[in-house]
């Protein structure tokens, strides 16, 4: 069995999304869905529940009183908060451990590179268009999925990819997929749509490391970005190092300017102070 069939035969044993986490998300979709709707599906997710509580009383979100119960919580809340919840809490469980081992990333470093990302697109998102909030902040969370499951892989070839690099003087991710026959980004695109993920999600995953990614949908130009950007101050740099460039000209097709980036990122380091309980979940 080659490399690539090992993997894609992985993707059949990714523990599902959390159908709690689904079925909110769809009823959030819903512009007459009251709290007791909501709930009503909560509340049979006794881990969702928890952390929902948990991480409506920490700083990030910023309530203006302690919340005890899943009813207060829902009736505290906004949707779009509600909705960055649920999908931070039903996400963390897949990043937990030495999940990034393989990339050279420390125990807990994936998870919070991935929650800055999710919140770097959700600052960004107000200067792109055609991008919907929540999905911003979902897919940053999950764009990177793809590591969690290809590390033991990336561990075994680990020396040839970065001969490769150095040899070939090429990306990390482009040794990756020469020798693994997939790279991260594509196997998260492949376990978003295992996860029925709306395919704009699914796509954004699969090409945030392309390199006309800022051409691409609003979507995955803006997650291209904002894990760009997130690398760039740091966050998150394992053995992959600076994988993905920003190019001036994608920059000006969706709008951006140097300035609003400035801006975000200057933004995120707030942002991640307050993020520093979610980022312990």
């Amino acid at each position: 069995m080659s490399r690539l069939e090992e993997i894609l035969a992985l993707t059949k044993h990714v523990p599902p999304f959390p159908k709690v986490a689904q079925r909110v998300m769809d009823l959030l979709r819903q512009d007459d869905v009251n709290a007791a709707q909501l709930a009503e599906v909560i509340q049979y997710d006794q881990a969702i529940t928890a952390n929902v509580l948990k991480m409506c009383n920490t700083s990030y979100f910023g309530l203006p009183r302690k919340v005890t119960s899943l009813d207060d919580a829902l009736v505290v809340l906004g949707h779009d908060t509600l909705k960055d919840i649920i999908i931070a809490s039903s996400s963390a469980k897949f990043y937990t451990g030495k999940v990034g081992a393989g990339y050279h990333l420390e125990q807990g470093e994936m998870w919070k590179h991935s929650v800055a990302v999710g919140i770097m697109a959700k600052l960004l998102v107000r200067h792109i268009q055609d991008v919907d909030p929540g999905s911003a902040f979902t897919c940053g969370l999950l764009h990177d999925i793809g590591k969690r499951f290809l590390s033991a892989f990336v561990a075994d070839e680990f020396k040839e990819i970065m001969e490769k690099v150095d040899g070939e003087q090429c990306s990390f991710v482009e040794a990756e997929k020469e020798l693994l026959g997939m790279d991260h980004a594509e196997l998260g695109g492949a376990i978003l749509e295992k996860w029925e993920f709306a395919p704009d999600l699914v796509d954004a995953v699969k090409y945030h490391h392309y390199p006309d990614a800022l051409e691409k949908g609003p979507l995955t130009a803006l997650i291209a970005l904002s894990n760009s950007l997130v690398i760039s101050m740091g966050i998150g740099i394992g053995a992959d190092g600076l994988a993905s460039e920003v190019q001036g000209e994608g920059l000006e097709k969706i709008g951006v300017s140097p300035e609003m980036l400035q801006l975000c990122m200057m933004d995120l380091l707030e942002e991640m102070e307050k993020a520093q309980d979610m980022m312990n979940l």
